[in-house]
């Protein structure tokens, strides 16, 4: 399941979102969205779980949890063709 994690504090790395979605099980990878001006990033990422129960609890816990000062908003990323994880297929 693709998540969508937004209200990132700056100095959060790839590496710590790697290691708090994976108390959840696998992640598959873990995303920073950086800013196109300068080296640092925009305070949102995508996740993806590919275990979606795992991937449900890890929002029940992480939604609304402080890191950093900072409440996380945690939530499934709306599903679109060519996001890793999309199984739908397209109709003929």
């Amino acid at each position: 399941m693709n998540l969508y994690v937004s209200n990132i504090p700056p100095g959060v790395m790839h590496a710590d979102l790697q290691h708090i979605f994976s108390g959840f099980g696998e992640v598959l990878y873990a995303s920073l969205m950086p800013e196109s001006d300068s080296r640092s990033d925009r305070g949102y990422a995508f996740i993806y779980v590919p275990d979606e129960d795992r991937a449900r609890t890890a929002i029940a816990r992480l939604n609304g949890a402080v890191l950093k000062g900072d409440r996380l908003a945690v939530s499934p990323m709306a599903e679109r063709r060519g996001v890793i994880g999309h199984s739908s297929r397209l109709k003929s």
